[in-house]
């Protein structure tokens, strides 16, 4: 009994620190910040003004212009996802989801431990095929 309880100790100690030193942070999307993403728990996280399907097919068009490699995706009336990889072998996943008829919740995870500049650099495609 002893032991499972400090194997327990021991496991939510980790899972705390590992949460605590995954971190929130803000990204500027222009000059004046005035328009910005979170970076959070390893995701990039961000707004789009636009409906879930209009996103998803932002986001094929940005894969093949990233040399990503589309492996699977699925699009539903208000959500999709899209997976991918990387010539580096780097799995990258993007979610969109409609929050209101007009706006839209865009997710990106690269890699498993997540990589701010490669999302950042694939919201800047979706987000010019969409203008």
């Amino acid at each position: 009994m002893k032991n499972i309880r400090s194997t327990l100790l021991t496991s939510l100690s980790l899972a705390s620190l590992a949460f605590g030193l995954s971190g929130c942070s803000t990204v500027a999307l222009d000059e004046s910040g005035d328009k910005s993403a979170v970076y959070q728990l390893n995701e990039f996280r961000m707004v789009l003004n636009t409906t879930a399907p209009v996103a998803f097919a932002a986001t094929q068009k940005a894969f093949r212009e990233y040399d990503l490699f589309e492996t699977k995706s699925e699009l539903n009336t208000y959500d999709g996802e899209l997976y991918a990889r990387s010539r580096t072998d780097d799995k990258v996943f993007v979610s969109v989801s409609e929050m209101n008829s007009k706006q839209t919740l865009l997710r990106i995870r690269w890699s498993t431990t997540g990589d701010k500049k490669n999302s950042r650099a694939l919201y800047d495609l979706i987000e010019r095929n969409l203008r």
